[in-house]
């Protein structure tokens, strides 16, 4: 059987097709051999901007910000832990201040401990020595002794005259101006003012459900006119019995007693320094050790510092007030005051509550300072911080606390 012949169009086109598909692969292989350099090229520039289009990122990393609320919680916990080592910082400088006080005063109380006993033994021995040299001097001048004292003995007798001067008080009504004089009567009212107020703050208190009155004991630096004593007892009704006063200078202390013509009871007179007699003896089971006055529990206390030297009053609130027994739900009002009141009276102030805060602390109380506040306490609301001068002076500052519960 033959095959049938096939026809012409059908075989024309088959070249044709063939034809076509060889000029395309001729024209693709002649289109890159002529592109292969620039192709090159553009995929090594393309692989080099990759590789530091990704480095770049890498790098900026840490520094493209966190989400919003990741930024939050960041900054809140930076705020916390802040807060927490700024709390550990003020409680370590705290507890710093007030073991420093308290090392402070352990000092002075060793100091203290007989200093009043020894200082009193050498004033007598003094004296004896003077009189000694007083009767020498006395004697009658004769062929045989026409210098009866010494050039030495001379010598010695002015020098001890002249420390009796020292010692004595130098406190002086009589050279008091008129506006001091009002300035020191409107403090004795309010420290009158304030130990009823405690009294009251005490026997009102949801803790103190048994409380009975108790006798209100006060101590104050007074002197020899007995000005403070005499407005307590006077203005304030209170019994010499609860008025108690220390003073360095004896001819003071003899103003102040019943005895040289004055209010107090001579047991309530201490010839010694504020500090020195309300120091408490270093071992309980010796009482006798400490200040004539340590063992008394007082309601209130006004201290003079006699001077502009403010460190005096942190001694005797130090001396007052650190103690191992107390009776913390208890009010007690302090008082201070300083000569020289428009001298760096901002600074002495400062430096005094300071000293006050830490020892109210210690006792596990809180101090107040009460003339911010006057007529609350039954103060008037005219009293003043700084007062008129003494012949002059510059003014007298005194101001008032209140050491009250915790709540």
């Amino acid at each position: 059987m033959h095959n049938r012949p096939r026809k012409r169009g059908t075989v024309m086109k088959c070249v044709t097709t063939t034809r076509s598909i060889g000029k395309a692969f001729n024209f693709i292989f002649f289109f890159l051999l002529i592109n292969i350099p620039t192709l090159c090229a553009f995929s090594r520039r393309t692989i080099q901007h990759y590789h530091t289009t990704t480095c770049m990122v890498s790098s900026l990393q840490p520094m493209i910000p966190q989400r919003k609320h990741d930024t939050k919680l960041l900054e809140g916990r930076e705020r916390r832990s802040s807060s927490h080592n700024d709390g550990d910082e003020s409680c370590s400088s705290k507890k710093s201040s007030e073991e420093s006080l308290l090392a402070s005063e352990e000092s002075a109380r060793q100091i203290r401990s007989g200093q009043a006993k020894q200082r009193l033994e050498k004033a007598v021995r003094r004296e004896d020595r003077i009189a000694e040299l007083e009767q020498k001097a006395a004697l009658p001048r004769n062929e045989e002794h026409e210098n009866i004292m010494s050039e030495a003995e001379v010598a010695e007798m002015k020098g001890l005259l002249k420390v009796r001067e020292n010692f004595e008080e130098q406190y002086d009504p009589l050279t008091f101006t008129k506006e001091h004089l009002e300035f020191k009567a409107m403090h004795n009212d309010a420290l009158i003012a304030l130990v009823r107020y405690c009294e009251r703050a005490q026997s009102s208190s949801s803790l103190q459900q048994q409380y009975t009155k108790e006798v209100s004991n006060i101590f104050v630096l007074d002197g020899p006119d007995g000005g403070t004593t005499s407005a307590l007892i006077d203005r304030g009704e209170f019994d010499a019995n609860q008025c108690f006063v220390a003073n360095r200078h004896i001819l003071t202390c003899d103003a102040l007693k019943l005895s040289g013509g004055g209010r107090l009871l001579e047991k309530n007179v201490v010839h010694a320094t504020a500090a020195e007699a309300l120091t408490m003896a270093a071992d309980s089971a010796n009482p006798g050790e400490g200040g004539a006055l340590s063992n008394i529990d007082f309601r209130a206390y006004y201290f003079d510092g006699c001077g502009g030297f403010y460190p005096h009053i942190i001694n005797m609130l130090s001396a007052a007030l650190i103690r191992k027994k107390f009776n913390v739900d208890k009010p007690i009002a302090v008082g201070y005051s300083l000569l020289g009141g428009n001298k760096n009276v901002v600074e002495k102030e400062l430096a005094v509550s300071r000293a006050l805060t830490i020892i109210a602390r210690n006792r596990g109380m809180r101090m107040v300072h009460v003339l911010d506040d006057p007529v609350t306490y039954g103060i008037s609301a005219d009293i003043k911080k700084i007062g008129g001068s003494e012949g002059g002076g510059g003014g007298t500052f005194t101001t008032w606390h209140i050491l009250e519960p915790e709540r």
